[in-house]
């Protein structure tokens, strides 16, 4: 596969902080959305939808927000008939522990009222629709572990297999953000960042009921991926890179039955940057990410690559 970058814009206005977005096309619209708040760790967090025309032209924001409440780390998911949108909660006063959030659009970026499907607790970091049910991974750090989620957004999810990557099971510590997709055959891909031992990040492939797991080490820090599957057995790879002098927003081609990534673009970035999103219209990627490489200001920005093919 070949790429080249075409162009890289800001996206965002307003808050000094924002970051931690996701990127999908949906009814042949982009929506972008991301957190604003004050600072990274600010009690203040929102997220913004921004509904785009497939050149780039805006076409509408929203704002949804909880009180007294930080969302955090927005993502989408797609079931083919409306937009899904999940986050994380902080700082619910009547509520001690944290938990996901969701809300769904017809895809004219008005939304719904807030659901509360769970995990309470733990952070369900992404989610996919199969076969008629959102599947999700979630983490909790003092558990050091992964949990796999499945159910419905707008109801409940519940556990299908606990501890699937664990400190305690396969001696891999803090397991926690990750992406996950589904090949022709059903079977379960997941990339997971790690922040313990040796930092590197875990493809992990697993069958139906997926209660087997297996799990080879890329061997390079991945902060927030993302995944796009290309075929069963090759995605692309976004996220935040260690190359061991400076943080950067990398792309990569992930061969799925080798473990092998090989880097296809290094972003314009640096400092606190990366969380990216992808989607694919036609011949076009488009990555949205955040940086702070200028000015040192958390900034959104939409990057757009031309495919050239393999």
């Amino acid at each position: 596969m070949k790429i080249q970058l075409d162009n890289v814009k800001r996206i965002c206005h307003g808050s000094t902080h924002n970051a931690f977005g996701d990127t999908v096309i949906f009814n042949d619209h982009i929506f972008i959305c991301y957190r604003a708040g004050s600072d990274h760790m600010s009690e203040d967090g929102r997220v913004i939808v921004l509904q785009c025309s497939l050149t780039g032209k805006r076409i509408s924001q929203s704002t949804l927000h909880l009180p007294n409440t930080d969302l955090r780390d927005p993502h989408f998911c797609l079931d083919g008939k409306t937009l899904r949108l999940l986050a994380h909660t902080r700082y619910i006063p009547s509520s001690p522990k944290a938990e996901t959030v969701s809300w769904f659009s017809n895809g004219n970026n008005v939304w719904s009222g807030v659901h509360f499907p769970g995990p309470r607790g733990w952070w369900l970091w992404r989610a996919q629709v199969h076969k008629g049910r959102s599947w999700g991974i979630g983490y909790l750090r003092q558990a050091n572990q992964l949990n796999l989620y499945s159910g419905q957004l707008r109801g409940r999810m519940e556990i299908v297999s606990e501890a699937i990557l664990s400190q305690q099971k396969h001696g891999l510590g803090y397991p926690n953000e990750s992406d996950l997709r589904f090949t022709s055959d059903s079977t379960l891909v997941t990339v997971v960042r790690r922040d313990a031992d040796s930092f590197t990040a875990q493809l992990g492939i697993s069958k139906p009921p997926y209660r087997r797991w297996e799990w080879k080490d890329l061997g390079v820090y991945i902060g927030g991926p993302v995944m796009h599957l290309l075929s069963d057995d090759t995605a692309l790879v976004a996220g935040r890179s260690w190359d061991g002098r400076a943080l950067h927003t990398r792309l990569w081609l992930l061969d799925t039955v080798t473990g092998k990534l090989t880097t296809l673009s290094v972003l314009p970035s640096g400092g606190d940057n990366g969380y990216p999103g992808l989607a694919i219209h036609d011949n076009t990627l488009l990555m949205s990410y955040y940086s702070s490489h200028v000015d040192n200001q958390s900034r959104m920005y939409l990057a757009t690559f031309k495919i050239r093919g393999s």
